[in-house]
């Protein structure tokens, strides 16, 4: 799907923050066939491309744990960050990309990373929900009653409760009649702290996932979600997990 501008209050790309921009770079290439945009006068952030659309970014780290951050569109970095810190959110830090947007990537109280972005004047992800783009962005939280209170007053979203295989329960985020992203809890046995997770759409997650073994990647897990197809994630060679999705079974098409 094409994009030519993002609501405020809604998801509008994901951020990869690594401590070697040039390795992230060539690594996801070569996985799902993204080129890079150099932005002038922002040597550390780069515009992931997929057939000549904006679908991604990296953005380069001093230090820390190098992860993929899904952001929300907002008018106003200063005002909504001054608003989760009043939530009980922690401010990771600010960044401006001249001639894209001004940044800021925040922890909520369970640990999971957000970030905002505020166009300058660059919207976010020009192509969503098609292959080489992101598909789904979904929370992992212990604490399911928080993340929605949290994210419904920062963001004004409501939750709607549901279920389907093979978890016994799930909650859509949405904006309006939007669905922006849901809350999944995370089970017993997953050995998994809170995370936000982009999930990005590829013509073959098994494939993908092979493919990034010489490239460095390690694959953590896969399976098949009855209604949404096969998902995998693997780990890129500086440690971020990448989750990925496709295809649809037939016999099953995702609603």
């Amino acid at each position: 799907m094409d994009i030519t501008t993002h609501t405020p209050g809604s998801f509008c790309t994901a951020v990869l923050r690594t401590r070697d921009v040039e390795r992230a770079a060539a690594f996801y290439s070569r996985l799902v066939g993204w080129t890079t945009h150099q932005v002038p006068g922002a040597p550390g952030h780069r515009l992931l491309q997929f057939g000549g659309r904006t679908v991604a970014s990296l953005h380069q780290i001093a230090e820390g744990s190098e992860l993929w951050v899904p952001h929300v569109s907002v008018e106003s970095v200063e005002r909504t960050t001054a608003d989760a810190l009043a939530l009980g959110a922690a401010l990771v830090e600010t960044a401006d990309v001249p001639g894209v947007a001004r940044l800021a990537t925040l922890r909520d109280p369970e640990g999971a990373v957000f970030g905002l972005w505020q166009p300058d004047p660059h919207q976010g992800a020009q192509l969503t929900e098609d292959v080489g783009s992101l598909w789904w962005i979904e929370v992992l939280s212990n604490d399911v009653a928080g993340a929605r209170d949290l994210y419904g007053r920062l963001f004004g979203w409501t939750s709607v409760d549901t279920s389907f295989e093979p978890f016994a329960a799930y909650t859509v985020l949405k904006r309006g009649d939007v669905q922006e992203g849901g809350i999944l809890p995370i089970g017993r046995d997953w050995g998994v702290s809170p995370r936000w997770s982009p999930i990005f759409a590829v013509d073959d997650c098994d494939a993908t996932i092979e493919r990034a073994k010489p490239l460095g990647g390690s694959p953590v897990f896969v399976h098949t979600v009855p209604k949404a197809g096969r998902i995998g994630s693997l780990s890129d060679p500086g440690g971020a997990v990448f989750v990925i999705r496709g295809p649809v079974p037939r016999s099953q098409p995702a609603e």
